[in-house]
């Protein structure tokens, strides 16, 4: 099984703020021509919060054009920057997304069980998932324990070093740790939000952060209180899955580069 996981789209109606500078629309286009035309076609794509920028319905529209074009099934998830009613609204034909409340669902039928969870604090650029998702979480994960689980959220539940980043953290991550140290068998928890690849020990389990299709944050570890954005390449996550060895993750950029050497049989 492969997933695609692409995450922090921010994509932006023409007149918004920004959208001349990120061009994020046009970025995500190409990450979704790139996943229909590589090499490595993934069986679904997970795309991680923050679709849009504003949470303005025109570049919801513009966002859900744009992804129609994936060949294979597609599933979005809430973000800081989202609008929880409007991205409901707009997908609605999208029939996993819940009718109310968090946008929280289980995605089944593959040989991983995927649960996506919904951390969207509205006007806020801190997460939660609050006591009610946390025990839905816990009763899915008690249902199931002969299947790997991965777990999908926007905000990620650890410390970063990006201290910026780290104060516009997952307020109840105390909590959630509490519910994945139980269970054994999620095999990853796999956020957004961090605009960078960034993956450390948690409870048991491996946690890690999708760069994003739009643009990457500034590295700056420490105590430098400053946030900025950088113009490196558009990047995903292709998650790899087989019976044997488990899932393995993969960075790719939205670009295709040529080979320069290529071994045809014998040794290197």
């Amino acid at each position: 099984m492969l997933i695609a996981q692409l995450s922090d789209c921010h994509v932006m109606a023409p007149d918004d703020d920004g959208a001349e500078l990120y061009q994020s629309a046009d970025r995500l286009a190409d990450a979704v021509t790139h996943l229909n035309n590589g090499i490595n076609r993934p069986d679904i794509v997970i795309i991680s919060g923050d679709l849009v920028n504003y949470g303005n319905r025109e570049a919801y529209l513009i966002f859900k054009e744009i992804i129609s074009e994936l060949q294979m099934p597609v599933f979005v998830m809430a973000g800081n920057h989202d609008d929880r009613n409007i991205l409901r609204e707009v997908f609605s034909d999208h029939s996993y997304l819940p009718a109310r409340g968090p946008l929280k669902y289980v995605i089944d039928g593959w040989p991983l069980k995927l649960i996506v969870l919904d951390t969207n604090l509205h006007g806020k650029a801190q997460g939660i998932l609050g006591e009610e998702q946390l025990a839905w979480l816990d009763n899915e994960l008690l249902q199931e324990k002969d299947r790997d689980i991965v777990l999908f959220m926007h905000h990620p539940p650890f410390s970063t070093g990006m201290c910026t980043m780290d104060e516009m953290e997952l307020i109840d991550a105390e909590g959630f740790g509490e519910v994945v140290r139980k269970h054994s068998h999620v095999e990853r928890i796999l956020c957004g939000h961090l605009h960078r690849a960034v993956q450390r020990r948690y409870h048991g389990t491996v946690a890690q952060t999708c760069p994003s299709t739009s643009h990457q944050l500034h590295l700056l570890l420490g105590d430098a209180n400053e946030l900025g954005t950088v113009r490196e390449p558009p990047e995903y996550l292709l998650h790899y899955w087989t019976e044997q060895d488990g899932l393995v993750t993969h960075s790719d950029y939205v670009k295709d580069y040529d080979l320069i050497w290529k071994l045809n049989g014998g040794v290197v």
